[in-house]
């Protein structure tokens, strides 16, 4: 077994130490946080109208079809969206064939909507039945009435909910990384690496997450507040 010396080790510690967080780095970890922000948008945008119609299946499908919703949320919900990745991209590869990015929203989407569709459901369910007869007998069929009266009311309810989700998609994005998309998380931990500390990327990381789910819970208390005047 080799010895090092004092001298050597100082020597050694003293080259670790150079390696600092520049500029360069701090580029890349700008791209990563906007790849974090489009994976989690696109998913978003998959999530709230599938789940919407799910919800509205659920609720006034005929039986079959509703029991198929509650299926796709149930095992949606009750499956590790980790494992759907790992399916999604690696599993189905034969047969479908997707890019990263593409499989890293379609799968994030799909597990998200199982989750909006309660949501939207239980938003639904809180505005008294009357407002839909109502609506019935004032002669609206069930879709205008559920998009001029219902909804509305409903959306009041869910907005809270739909903003916690959309900020913990935003975090949830750092497991797309499994799939080798290299979004903020993965490139802290490539970043860490090079640098050979945790701390400043780990920092800079929470830093950049805060920054872009921050301003989106002001947004949400904002329009609550204006809904609430409304």
């Amino acid at each position: 077994m080799v010895e090092w010396t004092d001298a050597q080790t100082r020597e050694v510690l003293s080259q670790t130490s150079t390696a600092k967080l520049g500029w360069g780095q701090g580029l890349m970890f700008l791209q990563a946080a906007l790849v974090t922000l489009v994976v989690s948008v696109g998913a978003m945008a998959l999530a709230v109208p599938l789940g919407v119609g799910l919800a509205l299946v659920r609720l006034y499908g005929p039986r079959w079809l509703s029991g198929m919703a509650s299926f796709y949320v149930e095992v949606f919900r009750g499956t590790p969206v980790l494992l759907q990745l790992y399916v999604l991209y690696y599993g189905l590869a034969g047969v479908l064939r997707l890019d990263a990015l593409s499989a890293a929203v379609l799968g994030l989407g799909l597990n998200y909507a199982a989750y909006e569709a309660e949501v939207y459901r239980a938003g639904v369910l809180a505005v008294p039945r009357g407002q839909m007869e109502a609506a019935l007998a004032l002669g609206m069929s069930t879709p205008l009435a559920l998009r001029r009266v219902v909804f509305p009311q409903a959306f009041r309810v869910a907005l809270p909910s739909v903003t916690n989700d959309f900020i913990a998609l935003l975090k949830d994005s750092s497991l797309v990384s499994v799939i080798s998309v290299v979004e903020l998380t993965k490139r802290m931990t490539i970043t860490a690496v090079d640098v050979r500390s945790w701390l400043l990327p780990g920092a800079l990381c929470a830093a950049l997450y805060l920054a872009m789910s921050y301003p989106l819970s002001l947004l949400a208390r904002r329009l609550e507040a204006r809904l609430a005047r409304g």
